[in-house]
This record gives C-alpha cells, sequence and structure tokens, in this order.
C-alpha cells in the first residue's frame, strides 16, 4: 500500500492491481507433527556391589515416522534420584538434543545428546533407583505442500508428553522396542513381553511384523486373571543394536503367522504328571549353546498339585551328572508345609537330587528347603529358568521372580524334565514353551499407554506428540 501511494504521488500510470488473499488454512492443510510418537531409552553405567552409583550415559530416540529433510527434536527428561551425601531425592532435569539435516528413518535408533549426565546412589530397599517423574519434547521436521491461490510448504512441528494417551482404539499399531545394546547376534531368540487387553480389541486380527514389514511368528495369551496379553515373537535381534518390533491391530483374520510351534524351540499341549512320574521336553540344548546361548527358559501356564509335606509335589530338572557309577539329576522343587519363619503352613521352594545306578529306577537322594516362605499360588504362568553360566535353576510367576538355587558346578545343562513326587490329583500342564536364555538379556519395552502391569521397563518411554 504505501508504494502504491508513492507511485501515484509522482504521477505515474497505476495499473489495475487484483491482490488475492488466501486465509490461513485454506490451502487445504495444517501444521501437523511429523510424527506419532517418539521412544527415548536411557542408557546406565553401574558400579558397586551392595551400594551402587548409577550413572547416565546416554540415551536413544526411535521415532514412528519416516522424515525427510533437516530434523530438530528435543526432550525435556525430569529424572528424580538420590545423589552422594543426601537425605531426600533430587530432581534433575535433563535435555536430549538431535539435530540432523538429512532426516531420519522410522524405527532406526538415533543418539541423543545430552546436557547433563547424573550420578546417583541406590541401596535397595532403602535407597531406591533414580525413577523418571515426567518428559516432554518438541520435533520440528518434514514439510507439507498446501495449494491454493498461494502455494505454500508448511514445516511439521509436534508437542509429545508422556502424559498423552491416544484412545486406544485409535491406535493402528503398538510399536515395542528391543534393546540388544552391547549384545552379540540372537538367532532364533523369543521376544517377550506383556500388553494391557484395553490396548488390543480384538486379538484374533492381530499379525507381528519387523520395522520394514516382515511377518514375524508369535503367539498370545490372554492372562484375563492378571489383566495383561503375553506376548512370544520369534525374532533374530542383530549384534549392538536398538530394534523395534510392531504388533499391527487391524488384520483380516486370524494370522498363519500365529503359531506357537514356529516360535518356541519346543511347544507341548494338555501335559499331566502324576505322582512318581517324571516327563522330558525335547529341546536341542547343544544347538543352543552353538548360538551363544547359556540356558533355556520353560514357560507354562499349569495348575500345579502342591503336596501339604516336607517332601516335594512338582519337580523340575535341569541339570545331570554321571559319577562313580550313579546317575544324578538336579533340580527345584515345590512343597506346602509349616515355616520355621512364619510358625504356619507355607508354600517352600527346595533344591531336588535324583540319583539311581539306572535310568529306569531314580530315588529321591535329597530334597533341601532353601526358601520356606514364598507367595505363590497353585495356578498360573509359571517360568524356569535354567542357566549354565552359573549352574542355578530360577523360578518365576506371573512374570514375577521368586527365587532360584545352584545346582552342582559339574552338572551339565540337560533337556528340561517335568516331574512329580507327591500329589493327589497330579499337576496339569496346560502349555508347555521353551525358549532360548542369556543373562545379559535384552530390554523390551512396551510404550506407557499400552503396558501391562509389570511389563514396563522404567528408562524406556514414549512420548506422544500433537500438533
Amino acid at each position: 500500500m504505501l508504494i502504491l501511494t508513492a507511485l501515484a504521488v509522482l504521477g505515474l500510470a497505476v495499473p489495475n492491481i487484483t491482490v488475492n488473499v488466501q486465509e490461513v488454512g485454506s490451502g487445504g492443510c495444517e501444521v501437523a507433527s511429523p510424527v506419532q510418537w517418539a521412544t527415548i531409552s536411557l542408557e546406565w553405567s553401574k558400579s558397586g556391589s551392595w551400594i551402587q552409583t548409577w550413572s547416565l550415559t546416554g540415551a536413544s530416540v526411535i521415532f514412528s515416522n519416516d522424515i525427510s529433510g533437516p530434523v530438530n527434536f528435543t526432550v525435556i527428561v525430569k529424572i528424580s534420584g538420590y545423589h552422594l551425601y543426601e537425605l531426600n531425592p533430587s530432581v534433575d532435569v535433563v535435555k536430549g538434543v538431535l539435530s540432523t539435516p538429512s532426516g531420519v528413518v522410522a524405527g532406526q535408533s538415533y543418539s541423543l545428546t545430552l546436557n547433563d549426565t547424573p550420578n546417583y546412589e541406590v541401596f535397595p530397599p532403602l535407597i531406591s533407583e533414580p525413577e523418571i517423574i515426567n518428559a516432554t519434547g518438541i520435533v520440528m521436521g518434514g514439510s507439507t505442500s498446501c495449494n491454493g491461490i498461494i502455494s505454500l510448504l508448511i514445516e511439521g512441528i509436534g508437542v509429545g508428553s508422556t502424559s498423552y494417551s491416544p484412545p486406544p482404539v485409535t491406535i493402528p499399531t503398538i510399536n515395542v522396542t528391543i534393546n540388544n545394546t552391547e549384545n552379540p547376534e540372537l538367532r532364533d531368540y523369543v521376544v517377550n513381553f506383556t500388553v494391557s487387553p484395553s490396548c488390543i480389541p480384538d486379538l484374533s486380527k492381530v499379525y507381528v511384523t519387523d520395522s520394514s514389514g516382515k511377518q514375524l511368528y508369535f503367539w498370545a495369551f490372554n492372562d484375563s486373571t492378571n489383566g495383561k496379553i503375553w506376548f512370544w515373537v520369534n525374532y533374530t535381534v542383530p549384534a549392538n543394536s536398538v530394534r523395534e518390533i510392531m504388533i499391527h491391530l487391524n488384520g483380516t483374520g486370524t494370522s498363519p503367522y500365529f503359531d506357537p510351534n514356529r516360535v518356541f524351540w519346543n511347544f507341548t499341549e494338555n501335559l499331566s504328571v502324576s505322582q512318581f512320574s517324571l516327563w522330558g521336553i525335547y529341546v536341542n540344548v547343544s544347538k543352543m549353546g552353538e548360538l551363544g546361548y547359556s540356558g533355556y527358559a520353560v514357560d507354562s501356564f499349569s495348575s500345579l498339585d502342591i503336596s501339604q509335606d516336607n517332601y516335594p509335589g512338582p519337580m523340575f530338572l535341569t541339570f545331570y551328572r554321571y559319577n562313580g557309577g550313579t546317575h544324578y539329576f538336579y533340580g527345584l522343587g515345590i512343597n506346602y508345609w509349616i515355616s520355621f519363619s512364619t510358625f504356619s503352613l507355607s508354600f517352600q521352594l527346595g533344591s531336588v537330587i535324583l540319583s539311581g545306578s539306572s535310568l529306569n529306577q531314580l530315588n529321591l537322594q535329597s530334597y533341601t528347603v532353601f526358601n520356606d516362605s514364598v507367595s505363590i499360588s497353585r495356578n498360573g504362568l509359571y517360568s524356569i529358568v535354567a542357566d549354565n553360566s552359573t549352574k542355578s535353576i530360577g523360578l518365576y510367576l506371573n512374570g514375577t521372580f521368586i527365587d532360584s538355587t545352584s545346582v552342582d558346578p559339574q552338572g551339565v545343562l540337560i533337556l528340561p524334565i517335568i516331574g512329580q513326587y507327591y500329589a493327589d490329583s497330579g499337576s496339569h500342564y496346560y502349555w508347555i514353551g521353551v525358549r532360548p536364555y542369556l543373562p545379559s538379556v535384552p530390554k523390551v519395552s512396551v510404550p506407557p499407554d499400552c503396558a501391562a502391569p509389570g511389563g514396563e521397563g522404567d528408562y524406556t518411554f514414549t512420548l506422544y506428540f500433537r500438533s
């Protein structure tokens, strides 16, 4: 307008000019976030034995979408923890930044530059581990073409927070992060995690892929009693990597990849074990060792006949030794007897040794209780973990560690044997799945909005973005 006025004052001819005005948004698009979510993992180094020092050493991020062109991402994380000589926890604000001119690829891990790497003292249960209180972030990148009277290119921008929760019915996929940092390649590994049933309206429509879209064999079990859906996915995890697998919720029917026989190294259904009997579950233990695994885990949804006696009911035998003409089998047993610590009947765990000069005739050589009061039940999802590197056998119930026992250092890991000493009607195993194990298991994390109780990692979290 100032220029037109000046021309008129100078007496110059003024042509007819049509000025077109485009209202904001009339180009058919709006400013939008370039990603739906971003999953951040914090990395720690730990030193010390009883009193530990935890040092934040790094962080990484995985995005839900590809973004082309320059990308700038910032996350602010509030961490609560105890510093040295402090009586009360402090709150540290740590900023992580990613800035790249060349875009990002969905499902790929990118390192964040941190402005601070605080240290915390940990001495459970008196001094607890550091805790993530809250996290927020902002992402800028990508562009959207808005065609109208005036064409515009709009850069995407999104604001994210751990408190943003999209309705589960609108989530087409659940992205599960597998952090295998500092581990070797895990061939034919079985990834195990749990998901909240509220995020899976119809399990029959679910299928699972890797980040490239390749379908993966999986199996799922709806544990309605404990409010979670268990997943097992057969997936070869690359060495020293962070990867994602996707649970797709909108399939057209039961996936042909829903097959426990292609997931587990052995899958057995409906096994009943009566008094004084043993059943071997075949698994190629030698192949597990060749692939770098130190043992195996046996998962089973079970109804256990736990005898009220100071002898075992169910027995789980995983190690063997032949010495001086005698066969020895080592394992873990469960019984129900008077506890010396509570002076009442309690579930108890004990170390089992069976022996005999013939494999056809074994006797209970010893049963030594090592925990005389454990909180377990007769029904649930039991897991037995046999670790050849530590010569130990551990027991889990519904994903919670109960306790473990050590065996003869010269014992050799063998295929799992499920047995029953004393029984009324016997134990029933509705299904049994065997998967490989190693002590430094990959960290598996589910977005917080879809995590079932006990199914979410403490130091991996997801920001959901709004435009």
